[in-house]
């Protein structure tokens, strides 16, 4: 069943309506304020009351549901919607799940809303922190090993863009502290964690360990010891060259073809 299917028209819950007796994605202003009610909440608050976890919904659903109260703006509404997964939320897209049409969304959890309080304080990764963990795992997924603008082998026409997990997702109690929190791709992001549950342990990982061959054991040390797979100094190179702007990356591949040239 599709929210498209179901009546906007309905009785809700008293969670669903304000202290002034209207529906939470009905506000135009904050309860007893004239600060604006923002788009998240009341995003939050009409998937809560209008959409059943597993069921889906369209962008045009939303637009039906919240009126003139947001832009009708597709971008506008797919970035509240990502904004939500820090309060619980999960709502994947075609990006995620190709099964899924474009523009069709499905709601397989659902998190905070306006109905149940104060909104819970977020943990902020902060920017230093966020290049910290990026340079500390080499610029590259730890889940999938792919680095910041690769394609992803099975899918060229995708290329991957990086952001900070936690290792215990934060809605299974992890922390915003460094050693929870890793390099991902955002397909590895939190769709994995919540697939995995918790981490992989050492108590898990040693028995399969124990098994490999002297050399298979210097390998992975080495691995450990280095924070990441062992390359060449040309895919070190490459990941460096990667980062580069579009104009410098197009001046390093004249030099190279001059270099080449000139080797013969």
């Amino acid at each position: 069943m599709t929210a498209e299917n179901r009546a906007d028209s309905r009785d809700y819950p008293a969670e669903a309506y304000a202290p002034n007796g209207q529906l939470w994605w009905r506000l135009r202003y904050q309860p007893g304020s004239r600060r604006r009610f923002g788009d998240e909440r009341k995003l939050a608050a009409w998937l809560t009351f209008n959409v059943n976890e597993g069921d889906t919904f369209t962008m045009a659903d939303l637009r039906r549901a919240l009126g003139d109260e947001v832009p009708n703006d597709a971008e506008h509404l797919n970035r509240r919607l990502r904004a939500l997964r820090p309060d619980g939320w999960r709502i994947p897209s075609n990006t995620d799940d190709r099964t899924l049409p474009i523009g069709t969304y499905r709601l397989e959890a659902k998190g905070w809303h306006p109905g149940l309080g104060p909104r819970p304080k977020r943990d902020a990764v902060s920017d230093a922190d966020r290049r910290r963990i990026f340079n500390r795992d080499g610029w590259r997924c730890v889940v999938c090993g792919v680095g910041s603008g690769e394609p992803y082998p099975e899918n060229p026409d995708s290329k991957a863009v990086l952001t900070v997990g936690h290792r215990v997702a934060r809605d299974l109690g992890g922390s915003v502290e460094l050693d929870n929190l890793q390099t991902e791709c955002k397909r590895c992001n939190e769709p994995l964690r919540h697939e995995l549950g918790f981490p992989e342990t050492l108590t898990e990982l040693l028995p399969e360990v124990k098994r490999f061959r002297k050399s298979e054991l210097e390998t992975l040390l080495s691995w450990l010891q280095a924070r990441q797979r062992i390359r060449n100094r040309v895919d070190a190179a490459y990941d460096r060259a990667r980062r580069l702007s579009e104009g410098e990356q197009e001046r390093l591949k004249h030099t190279l073809r001059t270099m080449i040239q000139g080797s013969r």
